[in-house]
Parts: C-alpha cells; structure tokens; sequence
C-alpha cells in the first residue's frame, strides 16, 4: 500500500489530528433516543417537500423516502451514491469504488430522467442528462428526500423522480462546533473532511472541506476529488432568513475499462454552484421565498488505447462540455387552517459548449437556451383526509410546451394506518443539443398503505403503473410492486428490508423490455446501543439486461459497517468505525464492460468537538 502522494498524507495528517483530540478529557454520556424509533411515527411527525413547501408525511401523496443524517452516518457513506444503494426502489450501477461515476435509477426508470437537487437547485449534466450522485459528499447532508413517480407537477422535469438533498445547518447555541473525519482503505482508497459550524447573534455559518482519494478498485476507476462546501445563513426579524450556499467539486478518475475495445475513459468532472436566497414572512400566513442560483459545470473526457496508451482517436483526443446555468425561483406559501397553497416560479438561462472527440460535423457547437415554469400546488385536509391536486405548466424552447397535473390523496385510516394514492403526468426532456427531440412523457399511478399496526413493525406496500411514450421512446409500461418494512429494536437491534419489483414490457406486443431492474432487494440488521453500532447490509439487483450484455447477478453484496464511540461528553466524542464492503465477493453488474467491485476494506475515525 503506498502512501506517498500529498493527498495521503494529508489523510494522514487529519488522522493524527483526530488522535490529538481524542485525548481531550471524557465524561459519562447519557442515553439518546435510538433513530429507529422515530422511524415508526416519522409519517405523522416528520414533514416533506414534495410539493415545494414543508407539510407532515401524513398528508404526503407521494411515494416519499427520507433519510436522516444519522442513518446516513451509520453506513460511514462516503458520497450520496452509497446512501441510495440501501433506499428501496432504487438501482445505483458504480462504475468503481468511491467518487467514481455512479447511475441512479428509480423505481427501474432510467437513469436519465432521475432529478437530483442540491438545496433545490438541479445538478443534471445538459448534455447527458446524467446526475452523477457521486459528486456529493455525504458528510455535508442533512437529509435526503426521495420520490419516487414522476414529480413534474412541482418539479418540472422530473419523469423518474426527485431526490432532493438538504445540505447541513449552522449549529445553533455555539460560536464553533465541528467535526474531522479521516478514513483509509484498501488501494489507499481515502476520504478526510473537516467541518465547522456555529451561529454569532444572527448570523450562522456551516464550512466543509475535504478530499476524496483512490489507486482503484478495479482497473482504471482511480480518482482524486477536493470538495469545497459552504452555507451562511442570517435571521430576519419576524422568522425571516437570508442565505447563501457555495459548492465546488472536482474529480479526476478514470471511468471505464473496456478490454474487448482496448479502451479506457478518464473524465476530469469540474462542478461549481451559488445560491443566494431570502426567506420573508408577509404576515401570520403568507410567507415569501425568492432565490437566485448560478453553476458551471465542465467535464473533459479523454479516451485512450489500453495497449499502448496513444489517443483513441487520435485527431481530438479530448472532449469538452461545458455548461452554464443561471436561474431564479420565486414562490409563495400560504398557510390556512386545513390548506397549504404554494404558487411559484422557476427561470433557467442555460448555455452549453461542446467539442465532441467523435469528430461529428456538429462539432464543436455552443446554444443558449431560456427555460421557464409556473406551478400551482395545493394541500386540503379534511378531518382524516388530505387532497394535493397540483399543476405545472413549462416552456422548454427546445422541447415544446408541458402542462403536468397530478391528483393525489391520504387517509389516515387509524392512528396506525395511512393509506395513500397519487397520479401524475411528468415528463423528460432530451439532452441539449443541436438537435430539438420532443420529449417523453409518462403517466404514473401508485397507491399504496403504511402501517405500524402489527406490533414491533412498520411496513409500507406501494403498487405502481407507469407508463412512459414519446416520439423517439418506443412505448412502454412498467407496472411494479414496493414494499418495505423495519421492525422495533429488541436489545438494540432491528431489522429492514425492502422488495421492489418492476414488469416493463412494449405497449405494441407486450414483449419484455430488457435493460430496466426486475428484482430489486435490500435488507439491512442494525445495532445501536448509543456506544457501539453495526450495519449490515445485503442488496440484489437483478437488472434484467440483454444477453449480449453478459451481465450478472450473483446472490447478495453484503457491506457491514460498524462504529464505536470510544470517548463522549457533553459537546465532543472520538468515534472509530470500520467498513468492509462486498464481504463475499458477489458478482452483481449490468454489463460486462462495468463490473463491480470486489471485497475491500476501509477504517478511519470521527473527532467532534
């Protein structure tokens, strides 16, 4: 194992300062709520933004997951990419170990149409319509929420659905608070950060930096990533906030390692992003929100023969694509006694540069394009009953016009059992190029139940109807099953699971469409005494792929992760935790041209002061 680039010791810099402060003196801890009991009324307590403004989960329409900041720790993830390979309903294909590109699918529907929103603002690639999930440090998330169905009538694009991610909070109560984390693996597979965080009378700040680093786990996936993220907030009189966020990452890795074309991809990935917002209430009900966002997005590909290393093409080596996004959203949220209206605005200026290697006529080419939407979503509750009818209407330029409705609706049936229904049209659009596409559309119904009724376990059943068309998608529809379930902890202990199926077949003949997850599973034991804890987990992803894919499904990837608290007071703790991953060397991949990766192993530790 070789330790001798800068980032490694720099890793090993940040492990010998968790050390030091390790040292710091330790008193007894008391016992914290365990997170996996919240998990049984989180529908009732716990609010989503499905529709664009916080509103309980119990009136929820949505097939909505939310993970908290400690479940995420509890799996020692080190991008968003690890945390949704453990939500059920959803496919994540790595392309290698940590920081490499990774494709996220829900509910079987492809990974092109999932939105992925930092803070609310889309970091879908305009030319790929990729949301690489790993460019995200997980250290720097709050929370996730994901729905899963087409998510247009608030969202805009969304044809697949939203994952949302609600990035960290300044500390309230301290003028500095923090936390360092330094982990080491196999094939010096590195990840060090450092946080801080506090408030100084109205104003707060949360600030985070780290590296993520790698030789590979398999043939030409090594990457080396810095992240930069940073939030400030400032109270307004009357609960009003101002706020500003910055996010910076870059990736240099190697991507794809195809022998049987004697090919290897590395992509240097540049991503920037800046929000600025206010938040102003306009009297006991009416509250304002206006925010303005910018980001640059830039990635080189460069190809080259395994062989010999030359150019692949040696006439234009390198591909560039370059995009800039400059935006505003506006939306105003009032709440009455039995009714929650949103009503707001989204504006996009986008601009793309490309410099294709494939030597095409169109290249290079650039194109700016103006995008905008208005939405109207509304929640009614009645006594037990809550209605979330909802429009959407968008000018793409390039795509045409979309009009998305959606109609959903609980019922909290007891004080155990809600039951749920949501349909919606949403809709995709192509990637931006030179060339217009129409868009593809899709209808999606679910309904669905959740329930704590049986003792000692929460269960969730979703059944789902999606059908997708368009001019240049061949017609299809998907029907599918989810349901998930946890039970209590018994001596600290419980355990999850999650089953989703998904029959996509051809409108025209009802032939199988390949290439989209039939199976997919995920089970997970988990321990927590508040001192020592354990995750292990098990998932299976059968991806149902053509037969020239040679792809394979081997049993479950199992990944156990554990933790221990060695030292703990009031406001500092010394944790370690250790992780190994694919603990009996599965086979599990779509194509033979990305396999994934083998057993290995990782630990490191958690100074938080």
């Amino acid at each position: 194992m070789s330790l001798s680039k800068p980032q490694h010791t720099i890793s090993i810099f940040w492990v010998a300062i968790c050390l030091a402060l390790g040292t710091l003196p330790c008193l007894a801890w008391g016992e914290e709520a365990d997170e996996t009991l919240g998990l049984f009324s989180a529908w009732q307590e716990e609010a989503s933004t499905a529709s664009r403004a916080p509103k309980p989960l119990s009136q929820t329409a949505e097939n909505v997951t939310v993970v908290t900041t400690a479940e995420i720790e509890a799996l020692n993830a080190h991008t968003l990419a690890d945390v949704l390979d453990t939500i059920p309903g959803i496919q994540v294909q790595h392309n290698g170990g940590p920081g490499v590109s990774a494709y996220t699918f829900i509910q079987s529907i492809d990974f092109i149409h999932t939105q992925v929103f930092v803070d609310g603002v889309s970091i879908t690639n305009l030319g790929s319509g990729f949301s690489d999930t790993s460019l995200i440090p997980a250290h720097i998330i709050e929370r996730i929420e994901i729905v899963k169905g087409a998510a247009s009538s608030a969202w805009g694009q969304a044809l697949g659905g939203v994952i949302n991610v609600i990035t960290k909070s300044p500390e309230r109560g301290r003028t500095i608070a923090g936390a360092a984390t330094a982990s080491i693996g196999e094939q010096t597979t590195a990840d060090t950060s450092l946080e801080l965080s506090g408030t100084k009378d109205r104003l707060g700040y949360y600030l985070s930096g780290s590296y993520l680093g790698s030789d590979g786990l398999l043939p030409n996936t090594q990457i080396n990533s810095n992240r930069a993220y940073a939030k400030l907030t400032y109270d307004l009189p009357n609960h009003g906030q101002i706020w500003a966020t910055y996010f910076y990452t870059r990736a240099d890795m190697g991507d794809l390692y195809a022998a049987a074309y004697d090919l290897k991809e590395q992509p240097d990935k540049r991503f920037q992003m800046g929000t600025l917002g206010l938040r102003y209430p306009m009297g006991d009900r009416l509250e304002l929100e206006v925010s303005g966002h910018h980001s640059f997005n830039r990635v080189d590909n460069s190809y080259f023969n395994i062989s010999n290393g030359a150019p692949w093409i040696p006439s234009l080596p390198t591909a560039i694509n370059k995009e800039l996004v400059s935006g505003a959203s506006a939306k105003l949220v009032w709440r009455g006694d039995d009714n929650l209206l949103v009503a707001g605005s989204d504006y996009n200026h986008l601009e793309t540069y490309v410099n294709s290697s494939d030597g095409s006529t169109v290249s290079p080419f650039s194109r700016k394009v103006e995008r905008w939407g208005v939405f109207l979503n509304d929640t009614l509750t009645l006594g037990s009953v809550s209605l979330t009818p909802g429009v959407r209407f968008d000018h793409t330029q390039t795509a045409g016009d979309q009009f998305s409705p959606a109609l959903g609706a609980t019922w909290q049936l007891t004080d155990t059992t809600l039951l749920r229904a949501y349909t919606a049209r949403g809709y995709g659009l192509p990637v931006l190029g030179l060339t217009d596409y129409p868009s593809v559309k899709i209808w999606t119904t679910q309904v669905g139940a959740e329930s704590s009724a049986i003792p000692y376990v929460w269960v969730k059943g979703t059944l789902f109807r999606n059908q997708t068309w368009g001019d240049t998608v061949e017609q299809r529809i998907a029907l599918g099953a989810e349901l998930e379930a946890r039970t209590t902890p018994i001596w600290n202990a419980s355990l999850g699971a999650g089953y989703t199926f998904t029959d996509t077949t051809r409108t025209k003949d009802g032939s199988e469409v390949n290439d989209f997850a039939r199976h997919t599973v995920q089970v997970a034991l988990r321990y927590n005494d508040n001192t020592y804890r354990g995750v292990l987990t098990g998932r299976h992803v059968f991806w149902n792929s053509r037969p020239d894919e040679n792809g394979s499904y081997g049993g479950l990837t199992w990944d156990l992760h554990l933790g221990a608290v060695l030292f703990k007071r009031e406001q500092s703790s010394l944790e370690l935790f250790f992780s190994g991953h694919n603990l009996f060397n599965a086979s599990q991949y779509e194509t033979y041209l990305i396999p994934n990766t083998g057993r290995w192993f990782e630990g490191g530790m958690r100074v938080r002061f």
